[in-house]
C-alpha cells in the first residue's frame, strides 16, 4: 500500500528534564536528566494543498508540548510504586528507601506508568494528536508515529492510528 508520510525533526524540538525510572521492587534509577530530542511522522493521503499536513503547522505545535516538559522534574502519577504528595509548594515523592522533595514549580506530574523514553513518546504523541484533531481536523491523516531520544543513540518511538 502505497502512504505519503511527512517527518518534522526540527533542531529546536528539544527539552532539557530529570526523571528517574522506577524498576519494582523499590529499585529505581538515581535522579538524572536528559537533553531529549523530540520527532514526528504523519502518514496518510494527500489533501487538496497537496499536503499530509503542512510542517509549518505540525511544527509549533510539537514545540509547545517540547517546552511544557522543558526544564522540568518528570513523575509519573499512574505507578502505584511512588507515592506523590503535591503541594503548592512542595512535591514530595517516595519510591522505596529513597525520598524526594521538590519545588512545585519544577515539577511536572505525567499520567504515564514511568518516565521511560517509550512511555515519553506514547505521551506526546497523544498530546500531539489532540492538538492536530482540535486545530487542524487531522484529515487524511492515518498513523502518528512520535519518538524521543534520550541521547545520541538511544530513541524510542511509539506509533498508533490516528
Amino acid at each position: 500500500m502505497a502512504a505519503f508520510r511527512i517527518r518534522v525533526d526540527h533542531e529546536n524540538l528539544k527539552f532539557s528534564s530529570a526523571h528517574f525510572v522506577l524498576f519494582g521492587n523499590g529499585k529505581c534509577e538515581g535522579l538524572h536528566g536528559h537533553n531529549y530530542r523530540a520527532w514526528v511522522e504523519l502518514e496518510g493521503s494527500l489533501q487538496p494543498s497537496d499536503y499530509v499536513l503542512d510542517f509549518l503547522a505540525v511544527k509549533p505545535l510539537m514545540k509547545a508540548i517540547c517546552e511544557q516538559l522543558n526544564h522540568k522534574v518528570m513523575l509519573p502519577t499512574e505507578n502505584a510504586g511512588l507515592k506523590i504528595e503535591s503541594g503548592d509548594v512542595i512535591v514530595d515523592a517516595v519510591y522505596g528507601k529513597k525520598q524526594y522533595r521538590f519545588p512545585a514549580e519544577d515539577v511536572l506530574l505525567l499520567p504515564i506508568h514511568n518516565t521511560s523514553a517509550e512511555l515519553l513518546a506514547r505521551y506526546i504523541c497523544g498530546l500531539l494528536r489532540e492538538e492536530i484533531k482540535s486545530q487542524y481536523g487531522g484529515k487524511g491523516v492515518v498513523t502518528i508515529r512520535v519518538g524521543v531520544q534520550e541521547s545520541f543513540g538511544q530513541e524510542a518511538s511509539y506509533e498508533e492510528a490516528f
